[in-house]
C-alpha cells in the first residue's frame, strides 16, 4: 500500500492556503502513525516533494485529496483521471456539486448540505517561533548615492522567507490609503511582537520604548540617523548597510532571543527618558520659564 496525498497545494494553477497545507500535515500524520508509505504532491512553485504530473500513478494504491472545495473543477478532473486506477478518497472537503461524488470512491465531507464537521487544523502541534515586527525604509533621496535601502530590504526579505520566520510589517507613514494611521496603532502592534527588525529610526525607538529588542539596520553607507540614535540610546545591536547579511541577522536574532540584551533595553529606555528631561529643560529655558 502506498498513498499519494494531494490538495490544492498540488497545482501551479492555484495558490493554496495554509489551511490546505495543514490538512496535508494532518493526513500525512495519520499515515505515518499507521506505518503506511506515502508521498505528498506539491506544486512545482512550492519547490518541495514530488509533483503528481511527474509521478507514475501505478506506484500508488491510493490518492487522498485533502481540504478545500471539490467539484467540477478542471485541475481536480485532471488529477482524478490520471489516478483512475487507484482508490481515490477526499478528506476534509467542501462538496460544492454532485460531480465530486463521481470523482472519488469515498469522501469525508467537512461541509455539504446537512453536514458540518471540524477541520483538522483545529488540532496538531503548535509551532514555537518568534514573531518579528519589521520596519522597512524606502530609498531616502536626501542621502543620494549613499542609500543602500533596496539591497538591505532585499536581504531582510530573503532572510525572513528562507528561515520561515513569522513577521508582520510596521508602516510608520501617517496616511494609509484611504485612511490615516495613528501612532497608537503602530505601537500596539509593536507590543505584540518578540523582536523588531528596523531600517527606520522610529521603528527602533518605539521597539525599545515597548521593551522589545531591536535589530537596527542602517541602510545608509557610512551610517546616518539610525546609527546616531542607537548611539544616543547606547543600543548595541546595529548593523551597517554592508553588514546586513543572512548570517549577521541570524546572529543578531539569537542575541535578541537569548535574553542577553534585556539590560540594554532597560538602559536604552532610561537613557531616552533622561534625554527627554534635558530637552524639556532646554525648551523651558528658551521660553524664559
Amino acid at each position: 500500500m502506498r498513498v499519494l496525498v494531494a490538495g490544492w497545494f498540488s497545482f501551479d494553477e492555484v495558490i493554496a492556503t495554509v489551511g490546505d497545507e495543514l490538512g496535508a500535515d494532518a493526513v500525512a500524520g495519520w499515515l505515518t502513525d499507521l506505518g503506511i508509505d506515502h508521498d505528498v504532491a506539491w506544486a512545482p512553485y512550492l519547490e518541495r516533494g514530488v509533483h503528481w504530473r511527474d509521478a507514475d500513478p501505478a506506484d500508488y494504491t491510493h490518492l487522498v485529496f485533502t481540504t478545500g472545495p471539490v467539484g467540477d473543477l478542471a485541475p481536480l478532473r485532471e488529477l482524478t483521471t490520471a489516478f483512475a486506477g487507484a482508490q481515490r478518497w477526499a478528506v476534509n472537503v467542501s462538496v460544492v456539486d454532485d460531480v465530486a461524488r463521481t470523482m472519488f470512491d469515498a469522501l469525508w465531507e467537512r461541509d455539504a448540505p446537512g453536514v458540518s464537521r471540524p477541520d483538522p487544523a483545529i488540532e496538531g502541534p503548535v509551532p514555537e517561533a518568534p514573531v518579528l515586527a519589521v520596519a522597512f525604509a524606502p530609498v531616502q533621496g536626501e542621502y543620494g548615492d549613499r542609500s543602500r535601502a533596496d539591497r538591505v530590504r532585499g536581504v531582510i526579505e530573503e532572510w525572513l522567507a528562507a528561515r520561515a520566520l513569522p513577521w508582520f510589517p510596521i508602516d510608520t507613514d501617517l496616511f494609509d490609503k484611504p485612511h490615516p494611521r495613528r501612532p497608537a496603532q503602530v505601537e500596539a502592534l509593536l507590543r505584540r511582537c518578540d523582536v523588531v527588525v528596523s531600517m527606520r529610526l522610529h521603528g527602533m525607538v518605539l521597539g525599545l520604548k515597548h521593551g522589545r529588542p531591536v535589530i537596527a539596520c542602517d541602510a545608509v553607507e557610512g551610517g546616518a540617523k539610525v546609527t546616531s540614535q542607537a548611539q544616543a540610546l547606547e543600543w548595541p545591536l546595529v548593523l551597517s548597510a554592508d553588514e546586513v547579511t543572512s548570517e549577521a541577522l541570524d546572529a543578531a536574532l539569537a542575541r535578541c532571543l537569548g535574553g542577553e540584551l534585556a539590560g540594554a533595553v532597560t538602559r536604552a529606555r532610561e537613557r531616552g527618558a533622561a534625554g527627554n528631561d534635558l530637552a524639556r529643560e532646554w525648551f523651558t529655558r528658551q521660553l524664559g520659564r
